[in-house]
C-alpha cells in the first residue's frame, strides 16, 4: 500500500437522491457509503474510507489515487470532494487478537471498577494502559 496515497486522500463522488447523499470511492472497489445529509454523508466517507483501506487485501489498493479530472471524467455531473485518511479511525477497524492473562483478583477487580468508571470494557481498558506504557516508554 502507498503511504504517499493514503497521506494525500482519496476523491469522493457525492450522489444526491431521495432523503439521503450516496458516496462513492473510484477506484476502490466496494468503498460506498451514504449519509441522510452532506455533514453526514461526509463523515461517513472518512468512516469508510479508512476502515476499507485497513480491511481491503492490497491487491485492491492502487499505488497511485486518481486525480480530480480523472475522476471528473467519470462523473461530470456530480459533487467530487478529497476525502481524507484518518489514521486514529483505521486504529479502530485494525485486526484483534485474542489471548489469555492471568491477574491477580484484586487487580482485576481495580481494572473493572476503573474501566466501568470510564465506560470501558476489560479489553479496552488493557489496550489503553498498553498503548501508554509502551508510548511513555518509547518502547
Amino acid at each position: 500500500m502507498s503511504e504517499k496515497a493514503i497521506a494525500k486522500g482519496y476523491y469522493a463522488v457525492f450522489e444526491y437522491s431521495s432523503g439521503a447523499v450516496e458516496v462513492e470511492f473510484p477506484g476502490l472497489p466496494g468503498c460506498v457509503t451514504f449519509g441522510h445529509d452532506m455533514e453526514e454523508a461526509y463523515d461517513s466517507a472518512i468512516d469508510v474510507l479508512a476502515g476499507w483501506i485497513e480491511l481491503a487485501d492490497d491487491e485492491y489498493i492502487p499505488e497511485k489515487n486518481l486525480t480530480f479530472e480523472e475522476v471528473r471524467e467519470q462523473f461530470p455531473d456530480r459533487e467530487i470532494m478529497k476525502i481524507p485518511v484518518d489514521i486514529s479511525i483505521m486504529k479502530k477497524y485494525e485486526e484483534k487478537q485474542r489471548f489469555n492473562a492471568s491477574f491477580p483478583k484484586s487487580v482485576l477487580e481495580k481494572v473493572d471498577t476503573f474501566a466501568k468508571e470510564k465506560g470501558w470494557n476489560r479489553s479496552q481498558f488493557l489496550i489503553r494502559a498498553s498503548e501508554k506504557l509502551i508510548s511513555e516508554n518509547s518502547i
